[in-house]
């Protein structure tokens, strides 16, 4: 498996450099894997300026030609290419998780998903600082995203709740559908038979990975946090974790509600005489009519 690979270990002279520094923030299992989450940043932005400049060459017709809109384009492509790497890696630790997480979910720690898990931290740092930059463009929900998942990956370095991880991250593999149906807006397949086939899958995709499997864990999570085997000393942490899983479960709900309706709107016949207002599938919590995304 590509996490085991040895090929991903750090040179001696960086974790070195790097376990202070890790010790003195509280997440001693960084020092390890800090290399990979440095990667993981840096190429989401490596992506994104490949878009940047590969898009209007391979998609003249297609990329838009205001920059905010540019830039949205090219943080979907970063988005993509992320849950297409994130979720194969999520679900087969799901399906074999390492033996030191299955004997300590708490507070075991394994190279295999810690690695995974600096993936996921690298990324977010990077969604975490372009959903702040536009904002504008991104909205509030889009930012508490990105920080929320940001922080909740990071402190798995403790090591903590490390065996979680994947169970989370596998949320990503409705992204991916996600995408497929926004770039079909932009490539003006809206409504096409390839939209409907991917909204059918983007659904499953969602109430399977994020709604059931995530409610599911979300209440192991909680056992997990307060259990026999849960240690008071970590109490502020612990309170940390319910916070973030309630607040993204939330998010989960706003969205969801969001995607059936601009899917209803592409689908389903709408009444003559009701407004046409488009429906975008973003961070935003409120918005005024304009112009689709």
């Amino acid at each position: 498996m590509l996490l085991d690979s040895p090929l991903l270990d750090p040179p001696a002279w960086l974790e070195s450099v790097a376990t202070p520094i890790a010790n003195a923030v509280g997440l001693p299992a960084l020092a390890g894997v800090l290399h990979i989450a440095v990667f993981s940043c840096l190429l989401s932005f490596v992506v994104q300026y490949l878009s940047s400049v590969l898009s209007p060459k391979l998609f003249p017709k297609y990329y838009p030609t205001l920059k905010a809109k540019r830039d949205d384009w090219d943080l979907h492509v970063v988005g993509w290419v992320y849950s297409l790497v994130a979720t194969p890696l999520a679900l087969s630790l799901i399906f074999n998780p390492s033996k030191e997480l299955l004997v300590n979910p708490l507070y075991g720690w394994a190279i295999r998903e810690g690695r995974l898990s600096a993936i996921a931290t690298g990324y977010f740092v990077w969604d975490t600082k372009v959903s702040a930059q536009h904002i504008g463009t991104q909205g509030l929900g889009f930012l508490a995203h990105g920080l929320a998942c940001g922080v909740a990956f990071a402190f798995t370095m403790r090591p903590f709740l490390l065996y979680c991880g994947p169970n989370f991250l596998v949320w990503e593999l409705s992204t991916i559908f996600l995408n497929v149906h926004w770039f079909c807006d932009k490539f003006q397949m809206t409504g096409s038979t390839l939209q409907l086939v991917n909204g059918v899958f983007l659904i499953v995709a969602y109430v399977g990975a994020r709604l059931v499997w995530g409610t599911y864990n979300s209440v192991m999570l909680i056992k997990l946090l307060f259990g026999p085997n849960s240690n008071p000393d970590v109490g502020f942490l612990r309170y940390q974790y319910v916070f973030i899983n309630i607040g993204l479960n939330l998010l989960n709900l706003f969205w969801f509600r969001a995607m059936v309706l601009a899917l209803k709107k592409r689908f389903v016949k709408a009444d003559p005489n009701a407004k046409n207002e488009p429906i975008a599938i973003d961070g935003k919590f409120s918005r005024k009519a304009k112009k689709d995304q």
